[in-house]
């Protein structure tokens, strides 16, 4: 027992040496919520030294694996079934006795763009390749129970959508990808919009300037109708 609060005593000195660390970095939301943590401001500043290893290509280390020694309270996110970063809307969610199921079965590909239109009380989201050139959305209809998972075309189609939000009305898809024969037409990346009780896109940008963008990746729209968005290079 001695030199366990010892070990203990002497990571929160260590914690202490540094500035702006967060401690502790992770905690029990609330006593009858045993295995639901909260992390405190997204765990931005943790004490060194801490570690996680970069995906292999097969296979991606997840956030809970993160080693670190020097605050014994991240092994809570080890054994935790759900973390919170927003206590109070977070717990607001998930209520007394939160649980989760199983539900879907999904490819091995990338998917990302997930945007709910509370109108349809459906969640619209994308497929990246594998395989190259799937032009369809994904779409669950939570208006049936259980909830239904099927593909989505729009008109026109609108290529690996890898970011999206909603801005009066519409969708707005970062559509990360495109050649001169995507479904038989040229696509380009850039940022499209989508009606979705219309189904129809309409493109908003595909070039600065006559360059192609990399890869528009993550957006978001200002209330004012600005969209702010990354164009990383792959």
């Amino acid at each position: 027992m001695y030199w366990n609060l010892l070990a203990q005593a002497l990571c929160w000195s260590i914690i202490a040496a540094q500035t702006g660390v967060i401690s502790p970095l992770a905690q029990e939301c609330s006593p009858d919520l045993p295995r639901v943590v909260c992390i405190n401001k997204y765990a931005s500043v943790m004490p060194y030294h801490f570690f996680r290893n970069i995906s292999n290509g097969t296979f991606t280390p997840s956030f809970p694996s993160t080693s670190v020694p020097s605050d014994p309270s991240f092994a809570l996110v080890d054994d935790a079934d759900f973390l919170v970063f927003d206590r109070e809307r977070g717990l607001e969610v998930l209520g007394t006795s939160p649980s989760y199921r199983y539900v879907f079965e999904v490819s091995e590909a990338v998917h990302e763009a997930p945007v709910y239109i509370a109108s349809q009380n459906k969640l619209y989201f994308s497929q990246l390749a594998p395989p190259p050139g799937f032009l369809p959305q994904l779409v669950i209809d939570l208006n049936q129970d259980p909830p239904a998972l099927s593909e989505y075309l729009s008109d026109p189609p609108v290529y690996a959508p890898n970011g999206g939000t909603f801005h009066n009305g519409l969708i707005y898809w970062g559509a990360s990808g495109g050649n001169n024969s995507i479904g038989g037409m040229e696509q380009r990346v850039g940022i499209r919009t989508l009606d979705p009780t219309t189904n129809k896109t309409t493109t908003l940008l595909n070039n600065y300037f006559g360059y192609y963008f990399n890869t528009i990746d993550d957006l978001f729209v200002h209330p004012n109708g600005d969209v702010w968005f990354t164009d990383p290079r792959t």
